[in-house]
């Protein structure tokens, strides 16, 4: 099974991150989103880890947005993505971060 890029998407606003991951599945039928409401390396892991799964395996996308308003939980996120037993479903993008990143075009994402 190949492994799904998921690029962690975080900005302060909550907009900012809808936004961003709304336009880039929009751009790509085979692309999905996921917005993050709980801390996603403490009380929120097996939230997390049951949503990721559940859209990898129903929708079967090329690529996921984990979209987080925390930046100080990226870290944490990231570590998650790459323990046992996401990390034999996913592989860690590249980080999105919001402003710096609001003009991203989805070709620079396939290629890195």
């Amino acid at each position: 099974m190949k492994r799904v890029p998921v690029h962690i998407v975080t900005a302060t606003e909550r907009a900012q991150v809808s936004a961003l991951i709304a336009r880039c599945v929009a751009e790509r039928a085979d692309w999905a989103g996921l917005e993050l409401l709980t801390c996603p390396c403490c009380t929120g892991r097996a939230e997390l880890q049951v949503k990721l799964v559940r859209l990898l395996r129903e929708r079967r996308p090329a690529r996921v947005f984990i979209g987080l308003v925390d930046p100080s939980h990226q870290t944490g996120l990231a570590r998650v993505l790459i323990d046992w037993p996401l990390a034999r479903y996913v592989v860690q993008g590249r980080a999105v971060r919001l402003p710096e990143d609001a003009a991203l075009v989805p070709g620079a994402l396939e290629e890195g």
